[in-house]
C-alpha cells in the first residue's frame, strides 16, 4: 500500500535497469506511474500497484519526482520535447532526476528545459548492473544544487546504498563517463590477458587464484573475470550501450582537447564486437571477437564523404560536422571509428571505417535518410557532397 507522505513518482523507461528499480519504489510503498515504448514491460509492475501511463505527458502530470532511465542522448530529446513529452505537462516545483548515461552537455540542456517549466533538474548515473539494481545496492552519482539533491536522496536511497554528490549538473555525467571509460579498459584488457594464458596453456583456476591473490584483485575482477573464462555472455550491459558511452566520453574529451588514444583503441575493439554480431550480448562478449582471428581476404570498408564548401560557410561547416553530424552518424553503431580531414580552403573529407559492408548497407537503409535531411536543413545551399565506399585490400604494416 502506498504511503500517504512518499511523493508520487514517475518513472521512465522499464529497460534492464528502469525495471527493477521501478519494481524496487513500488515495493517501498512510493506511489509510482510507469512509463515505456514497449507498454507490454510495465504489465507486471501494474499487477504490483503501479499506474500505467500512455505517454510521457501522462505520466508526469501529476508527479512530484520524475526518473528517466533512457537508453541514449536521443531518447532523452524525443521523451523530453516531444509533442506528448515529458515538458508539454511537467508540474512547476516538480524535480527530475536523470538515470541515464547521456554525458554533461546533454544533461545541462535537460537541466535548462526543466527550468522553464519552473522544475527542478539533477543528473544521477547509476555504477552497478542488473543485480545492483535488484538489490537496491548501486552508486548513484548525482549532481545539482546541494538542496535538490537532498531531495533526490528521498527516492535513490531505495535504490542505491552509496550517493555521491559531484559537484554541479553535468558533472555526474562526466564522472559516469570517467567510470565507463575503466570498466571497458579494463575488461578488454583481462580479454587479451585470459586469451594469451589460455593459448600459452595455463589453466583458468591456476590464473583466477593468481590473480585473486593479488593486488589486482577487486570486487569488479570477481565477477567480470569469470564470464570471461566462461564465455558468459547474458546481458547485464550491452555492447551496444558501451559503445555508445566510450563515443560520449570522446566527444567529451574532445572538447577539452584531450586525444585518449588508448580508449580509441578500446572504442574501436567493442566497435568491430558490435559490427560481428555482439551488440546486444554483455560487452564482456569482446573475448569472443578477440579470439576471432581476421579470415583471409575479409575486407574492411570506408564509407567517404567529401565536400566542398563556400568559403563563407565553412566555419560554419566544420563546427557543424565535428559536434553535430559526426558524432550521430557514430552513434548509430554501424562504424567503428570516423575522421573529418580538410584539403585546402572549403575542402573537407569525412571518412567512417565499417567492419563490412553490411554496416554501411544498415546505415544508409535506416539512418543515412534522415542525417541527409538534417545536413540539408542546415546548409540549403553552398555545400556540395560527394560519397563514395571503398574497399581495402591491404595494409602496412
Amino acid at each position: 500500500m502506498a504511503s500517504t507522505t512518499s511523493p508520487r513518482v514517475a518513472l521512465l523507461g522499464l529497460g534492464r535497469m528502469g525495471h527493477p528499480m521501478a519494481a524496487r519504489l513500488i515495493a517501498a510503498g512510493i506511489p509510482v506511474t510507469v512509463w515505456n515504448r514497449t507498454p507490454a514491460r510495465g504489465a507486471d509492475l501494474v499487477a504490483q500497484g503501479a499506474r500505467a501511463a500512455r505517454t510521457p505527458s501522462d505520466a508526469v502530470y501529476d508527479a512530484e519526482i520524475v526518473v528517466t532511465m533512457l537508453a541514449d542522448p536521443a531518447a532523452i530529446e524525443q521523451v523530453f520535447a516531444a509533442p506528448d513529452g515529458v515538458l508539454k505537462t511537467l508540474r512547476r516545483s516538480a524535480l527530475v532526476i536523470d538515470c541515464s548515461t547521456v554525458g554533461p552537455a546533454v544533461a545541462r540542456i535537460a537541466a535548462e528545459q526543466c527550468a522553464t517549466r519552473g522544475a527542478a533538474y539533477v543528473d544521477a548515473p547509476v555504477l552497478g548492473s542488473v543485480p545492483a539494481a535488484e538489490e537496491g545496492t548501486l552508486t548513484i552519482l548525482v549532481g545539482g544544487a546541494p538542496a535538490d539533491v537532498e531531495r533526490a536522496r528521498a527516492v535513490l536511497a531505495h535504490l542505491g546504498k552509496t550517493i555521491v554528490h559531484t559537484g554541479a549538473v553535468g558533472s555526474a555525467s562526466a564522472l559516469k563517463l570517467v567510470m565507463n571509460l575503466l570498466t571497458a579498459g579494463q575488461t578488454e584488457l583481462m580479454a587479451e590477458a585470459f586469451l594469451l594464458a589460455e593459448r600459452a596453456g595455463l589453466s583458468q583456476q591456476v590464473v583466477m587464484e593468481a590473480l585473486s591473490g593479488s593486488v589486482f584483485n577487486s570486487t569488479f575482477v570477481g565477477y567480470k573475470a569469470p564470464q570471461l573464462m566462461e564465455r558468459r555472455f547474458t546481458p547485464l550491459f550491452t555492447t551496444a550501450l558501451l559503445v555508445k558511452d566510450l563515443d560520449l566520453a570522446l566527444e567529451l574529451a574532445r572538447t577539452h582537447g584531450l586525444a585518449l588514444p588508448g580508449v580509441r583503441t578500446v572504442r574501436a575493439t567493442y566497435g568491430e564486437s558490435a559490427a560481428g554480431g555482439r551488440r546486444d550480448d554483455d560487452f564482456s562478449a569482446v573475448i569472443a571477437s578477440l579470439e576471432q582471428s581476421r579470415d583471409e581476404g575479409e575486407e574492411r570498408v570506408l564509407y567517404e564523404v567529401t565536400a566542398r564548401v563556400d568559403d563563407a560557410l565553412a566555419y560554419d561547416y566544420e563546427r557543424f560536422m565535428i559536434e553535430t553530424h559526426m558524432p550521430d552518424v557514430v552513434r548509430t553503431g554501424c562504424f567503428l571509428h570516423a575522421r573529418l580531414d580538410q584539403g585546402g580552403e572549403g575542402q573537407y573529407r569525412a571518412a567512417f571505417q565499417a567492419a563490412s559492408h553490411v554496416e554501411v548497407d544498415r546505415y544508409l537503409a535506416e539512418f543515412a535518410p534522415a542525417l541527409r535531411d538534417h545536413m540539408t536543413a542546415r546548409f540549403p545551399t553552398g555545400v556540395t557532397l560527394s560519397r563514395r565506399v571503398w574497399t581495402e585490400r591491404t595494409q602496412w604494416p
